[in-house]
């Protein structure tokens, strides 16, 4: 009786658990919906709050979306490329700034992506060793870039002004050029059924590259601020380029090299090979009187550095690649400068291949760089002044044709441009800048130099050739000659027309305040680019401390006496 009692109270008390454990259940189940349901409305809620700013956003970038590659010489590319740029919150000119990085950065991301198809490309093809000089040219010309183009992100961080930013978009959109030149020049001397193919592929993938920077130059352009704010900071920096007088004395070497081994190097190489990485501050090295038959590169992670010779007559690089024997023109030279902010006095460099070799540089220079006293001789392409900033002041420069060439923006200060006797059937070009876009920063300006026959280029020869100050090598290039003396060797209409390459009524060539038998100008040429005046505001454009953007520190370690303009 006992056990079936206590078996009817464990069941009750079961039935009770029971019921407790279902209200329990519904009730937990209750809260839940009701969390939900107020999670929902909380993120409806948010989300409507979120919708109309978004909306904004979107608007107001596709204003500026418009607004900035309306500018641009390329506006389909320009719109195409910014079409997957997200909306944030900027105020207007950040946002302008925002676009521009993102161009920058897609630009690159297609840079490398024209790298790793010109591999893929070229890898099945057995190619001569012009044409492997070549690709070897467009992989380094690639690489610089990718490099020009971080720096410009950097630069823009810097609120240095624009000045650096469009130095450096101006010098990458060299490199693509340089590149399709390269195999152009081969086509021309080494005639293949293949290699027009090779050409139009180049051109395909570089020159979109070429043009997505055209357009960050022109957006460039129209963020820039006032001129006002240039000013001011250039204002601060006028004391480093007054004209100075007096003597310079070399400041103490950290390094010697002799060839004779009294140094600490036999070789320049050697001594550039043992220099700081990417220094951070000038690093000078003595080299002594002597021919130095070396190949010197001062390669992009070599900063800071600085060659001293003995005398420009006495300390001698010398050097003899040229076209003819293989060697492209970027890879001719006898001194490559690639590293930034490099510094040169007091040497020669040269070039002794003969007229008849072509193409054979003496100095290239890839680079922010200044030479003071310095000799630079060969004859066809003597000095490729191919990019960045550059200033030449008491040199001698001497050669034949466009032997000042390139597309840097490059300053002559009082130097001697001395003319050598071309083989015949030659014309002599002493200029072939190389502006290919309205925007770029570039040029090269010579200001109070003299112009006159080598030595050994007589009167009764030079009735045989004639001499120009210059050809236009691209559509809008630009070449100022101003406080010059020009020789009696120089045609009477100055300048000579290259239609295979430039479009005369955009260039940019002005003759002012020169003297000397050669700088008369009533026959000049007629080009609507050209002019045979200008302005005191047209001379401090192209001076130093404006035209080089001195802003940016360059001149910081130099101790060259400079003209402020």
């Amino acid at each position: 009786m006992e056990s079936r009692n206590t078996s009817k109270n464990l069941t009750k008390v079961q039935s009770r658990m029971v019921g407790l454990l279902v209200l329990l259940l519904v009730a937990c189940a209750a809260i839940l919906v009701a969390f939900s349901l107020l999670s929902f409305h909380s993120r409806n809620h948010h989300s409507c709050r979120r919708r109309r700013p978004n909306q904004q956003s979107d608007r107001t970038l596709q204003t500026f979306v418009r607004k900035v590659c309306a500018e641009t010489l390329y506006p389909s590319l320009c719109f195409s490329t910014l079409s997957s740029m997200r909306p944030s919150d900027y105020s207007s000119h950040g946002l302008f700034i925002q676009i521009l990085e993102f161009l920058i950065n897609q630009t690159a991301d297609r840079v490398e992506r024209a790298r790793t198809s010109l591999v893929s490309h070229f890898s099945g093809i057995e190619l001569n060793t012009p044409e492997k000089n070549a690709l070897q040219d467009c992989m380094e010309l690639l690489d610089q870039t990718r490099y020009e183009l971080n720096e410009t992100i950097h630069e823009l961080g810097m609120n240095h002004g624009y000045g650096s930013v469009k130095t450096l978009l101006s010098a990458a959109m060299t490199n693509e050029n340089t590149c399709i030149n390269g195999f152009l020049d081969l086509e021309q001397l080494y005639p293949d059924p293949h290699s027009k193919g090779r050409v139009e592929h180049i051109q395909s993938l570089l020159i979109p590259v070429s043009q997505m920077i055209s357009n960050s130059l022109a957006i460039t352009r129209h963020v820039e601020g006032p001129k006002s704010k240039q000013q001011q900071i250039l204002k601060k920096t006028k004391d480093l380029v007054k004209i100075t007088t007096g003597k310079y004395k070399n400041p103490r070497p950290h390094v010697t090299v002799a060839s004779d081994g009294s140094g600490d190097y036999k070789t320049i190489g050697e001594a550039i090979a043992r220099a700081p990485y990417m220094g951070p501050k000038t690093h000078r090295i003595k080299i002594k009187a002597g021919v130095y038959h070396e190949h010197v590169v001062i390669s992009r992670d070599k900063t800071n550095i600085m060659l001293i010779g003995d005398d420009m007559n006495s300390t001698i690089i010398t050097g003899s690649r040229n076209f003819a024997d293989g060697y492209s023109t970027f890879e001719s030279a006898t001194l490559t400068v690639e590293g930034d902010k490099f510094l040169a006095r007091d040497l020669t460099i040269q070039n002794t291949a003969t007229p008849e070799k072509h193409q054979a540089v003496a100095l290239r220079v890839t680079s922010n760089a200044a030479f003071y006293r310095c000799r630079i001789i060969s004859y066809q392409d003597t000095l490729y002044a191919h990019s960045l900033r550059q200033l030449y002041r008491d040199c001698s420069i001497q050669g034949t044709i466009d032997f000042i060439f390139g597309n840097a923006a490059a300053v002559f200060q009082n130097c001697r441009i001395l003319v050598r006797q071309p083989i015949p059937g030659q014309r002599n070009m002493i200029t072939a800048q190389g502006r290919e876009d309205p925007n770029q920063n570039t040029g090269i300006i010579l200001q109070s130099c003299t112009i006159e026959a080598a030595t050994e280029f007589i009167p009764s020869k030079r009735r045989s050739f004639s001499t120009y100050l210059g050809r236009p090598w691209r559509n809008y290039s630009r070449t100022i000659v101003v406080n010059s003396y020009l020789g009696d060797l120089i045609h009477p209409r100055g300048w000579f027309a290259w239609n295979e390459h430039s479009n005369l009524d955009m260039v940019e060539y002005i003759e002012c305040g020169n003297s000397g038998p050669g700088a008369d100008t009533k026959r000049r040429i007629s080009w609507a680019g050209y002019r045979k005046n200008c302005s005191e505001d047209i001379v401090t454009q192209f001076s130093v401390e404006e035209f080089l953007h001195v802003a940016g520190g360059w001149f910081e370690s130099t101790v060259f006496p400079l003209f402020s303009s």
